[in-house]
């Protein structure tokens, strides 16, 4: 058979690339991953689903729903008084007479409408104080830490992205109906602005101020609550205010959960078409919004009316920023007319590093049109059935029973790497900021890892013939050489931070190598493939038992209630044994122990990267972090060849597992915790009187003393 392959099946049942039907050669089964995922948690996690359960229905028994002494169960005027005494603290009289008059009102509707709004209140007061508790911590982190900064903030643009009924659904599933999974999801509707603004106003503090307080000796716990959170005073403020506002427009999604108050109200005259009970609950709830409102807004805030307040509030949702008035800043605008920038030419070592790496990533691109698999889809066959029937055929890199994603995945950063190669070589430092040598490195590590995890995978146990080709053996050589290559211009490469360091161990950094690991470890003890292919779960020995059954039952009823019995142990029992492959079954492609092989590599490269060995050579930290962010790429290609790969020929009833996709996930947490520091380094500028090249770096002590000098 020969090493060149067509990459051409038995059956001609790829479609064209323009044709809509090629679109299910690459189905993403999310779905599945989250069902399997909700599925899982709810049956093994109950105890860890009571604790986070606790502090929700704990402050709801304690403000609401407490028979011995609540908001429900307290006199209405002493409620009415007591919230006008807070509006008259944090405010003033006449906002405090206004509150009062506005409460009493909604009493005056009916006992009905009261019960109603004192739960709303309640129920708002423990959405926004939860809010607050763990909203304000988590902004005053990420403004004082650029790496808490850069985790937290993803995690809010998706919390802001994704419609409050996706996660309502889970929410209900894990925690049932009613006040609990409703304050649940409007924490999570309404939390993002106070983290988003919290975090603002830590920044926004003016530098100098800072730093006077530390010359003056200040610990940074005092520099924290003496300086940056008084200052940011008005910025969290309005995060609290918005945060509140859209609680409080989240009130008839929790009715739709099950949840009390006046939004249960207005949504049971919804349906009963009641024009009365719309209005006067509609009242209710405008009084205790304005109430609300008011109490919340800083000082000096009275622009706007209630609803024009709250149409600012959900417009600005996703960018809360708008809603601070803007304030003057300072900029220093270096001068540098009397020095020429120019940037640091090439090393010795860049240049043996790089041409070794455009060798490794020519390699890389030739294994495509070499052989991957023979007879059969070395990945391919685990997801389709009529792999079984390709022998005596051979296919490439990119066929669908060939290397296929694991190929063009590979091909793909082959080409990059011969890119950003030659751009470096021909005009280094200028041009997009990723066609670099750091680039070169990270893109070699994916090529090997995602390549080499082909190589040591196991094929189908559904199929006897097959074999594997030099392919993916070449592609793994190539992207040896393209990493070593990339290693050692990242090494070499005068590169230098925008600004100084921190001059500490990022312990965030850290963490996230470990959470990588952790995230790797249950990835691997989860479902790589679930199979529920008839033919597959009722073997043909099964099959044959369950005949047997039947016959022996004839025509007796007791007999055939026994046997129906057995027989369903029996299709349970292979259902368990066969349809559920993990990362450790040796009916799997068992990349389980390589997952947490490559994740253990990472982590060892994100400890001298967060400053644990030393943090003298800025360069050296650069370079480890460079390296552990390219085994965060191969982490990410060991499950997304995986997912892309089978999904790509997958029949029905066969999907990939969540441990894949955990296992990408894990990938991506080792890029995000280097990525701060990657991108903090550029090319070193040189600086220089003369027209001439200048091929010798200054330090920076010369750099200081030519910008004093300008």
């Amino acid at each position: 058979m020969g090493i060149l392959s067509t990459g051409i099946l038995a059956q001609a049942d790829d479609p064209p690339w323009h044709d809509n039907e090629v679109l299910d050669q690459f189905t993403l089964p999310f779905g599945e991953w989250f069902a399997q995922t909700v599925f899982w948690i709810n049956s093994n996690l109950d105890p860890l689903l009571d604790i986070f359960r606790a502090p929700f229905a704990f402050l709801m028994w304690l403000v609401v729903d407490n028979r011995t002494f609540s908001i429900l169960t307290a006199p209405w005027i002493a409620v009415v008084l007591f919230i006008s005494f807070i509006a008259y603290l944090s405010r003033n009289a006449k906002v405090a007479v206004g509150v009062g008059l506005a409460l009493t009102l909604c009493g005056l509707l009916g006992i009905d409408h009261w019960d109603a709004t004192a739960k709303t209140i309640g129920m708002i007061f423990v959405a926004v104080m939860l809010c607050s508790i763990i909203g304000i911590p988590l902004g005053i982190l990420s403004g004082r830490f650029d790496a808490v900064w850069n985790v937290i903030r993803p995690i809010l643009d998706a919390m802001q992205v994704v419609h409050s009924f996706v996660y309502m659904l889970p929410v209900v599933f894990f925690f049932g109906i009613g006040e609990v999974s409703a304050t649940m999801v409007t924490m999570v509707f309404a939390i993002p602005p106070l983290i988003r603004l919290t975090n603002l106003g830590i920044r926004q503090v003016p530098e100098d101020v800072v730093e006077a307080s530390r010359a003056f000796g200040a610990p940074e716990l005092r520099v924290l609550t003496d300086v940056q959170l008084p200052l940011a005073r008005p910025a969290i403020m309005t995060g609290l205010n918005q945060t509140l506002l859209l609680s409080i427009s989240m009130l008839g999604i929790a009715a739709i959960m099950g949840a009390g108050g006046l939004g249960l109200l207005i949504f049971r005259a919804i349906n009963n078409l009641n024009t009365g009970l719309a209005a006067s609950a509609g009242l209710a709830l405008f009084l205790v919004a304005v109430v609300l409102d008011r109490i919340s807004q800083r000082e000096g805030d009275e622009d706007g009316q209630l609803l024009s307040r709250i149409r600012r509030a959900w417009a600005a949702r996703k960018n809360p920023e708008v809603l601070l008035e803007d304030s003057p800043g300072t900029a220093i605008e270096p001068v540098r007319q009397a020095a020429k920038v120019r940037l640091a030419a090439l090393t010795s070592g860049e240049r043996t590093g790089l041409g070794v790496a455009t060798l490794g990533g020519l390699i890389t691109i030739v294994s495509l049109f070499l052989t991957w698999s023979n007879d059969a889809g070395w990945i391919s066959g685990y997801s389709r059935r009529t792999d079984e029937d390709l022998v005596g055929m051979a296919f490439n890199g990119w066929a669908a029973s060939g290397g296929s994603w694991y190929g063009i995945f590979a091909g793909g950063l082959g080409l990059l790497v011969v890119v950003s190669a030659v751009k470096t070589f021909l005009s280094p430092g200028t041009g997009a900021r990723f066609l670099s040598p750091d680039m070169v490195a990270m893109a070699g590590l994916g090529i090997t890892i995602g390549s080499a995890s082909f190589l040591v995978s196991q094929p189908s146990w559904l199929i006897e013939t097959i074999s594997q080709g030099p392919g993916a053996l070449v592609a793994t050589i190539g992207g040896l050489l393209a990493a070593a290559g990339g290693a050692i211009a990242t090494f070499a490469a005068p590169y230098t931070p925008r600004r100084p360091l921190p001059d500490k161990v990022s312990m965030a950094r850290v963490l996230g190598g470990v959470a990588a690991v952790a995230l790797v470890v249950i990835g691997s003890f989860s479902g790589w493939s679930f199979d529920e292919r008839a033919d597959v779960i009722l073997t043909p020995e099964i099959r044959a038992e369950i005949e047997a059954l039947r016959e022996a039952a004839g025509d007796d009823v007791t007999l055939q209630a026994a046997n129906a019995q057995k027989i369903s142990n029996l299709a349970n029992g292979a259902r368990q044994d066969d349809v559920i492959l993990d990362g450790w079954n040796d009916r799997g492609a068992e990349l389980g122990l390589p997952s947490i092989i490559v994740s253990v590599l990472g982590l060892l490269l994100v400890l001298p990267g967060a400053g644990l060995l030393g943090r003298d050579n800025e360069q050296r930290l650069w370079a480890y972090n460079v390296l552990s962010a390219g085994v965060g790429v191969g982490l990410v290609l060991i499950g997304a060849n995986w997912i892309a790969t089978t999904a790509r020929v997958a029949d029905n009833n066969w999907f990939s597992g969540v441990g894949a996709f955990l296992t990408s996930v894990a990938g991506v947490l080792l890029i995000m915790s280097a990525r701060a520091t990657i991108v903090e380094f550029d090319r070193r500028k040189v600086y220089s009187d003369s027209d001439e090249p200048e091929t010798v770096d200054v330090t920076d002590e010369v750099e200081e003393r030519v910008l004093a000098d300008a």
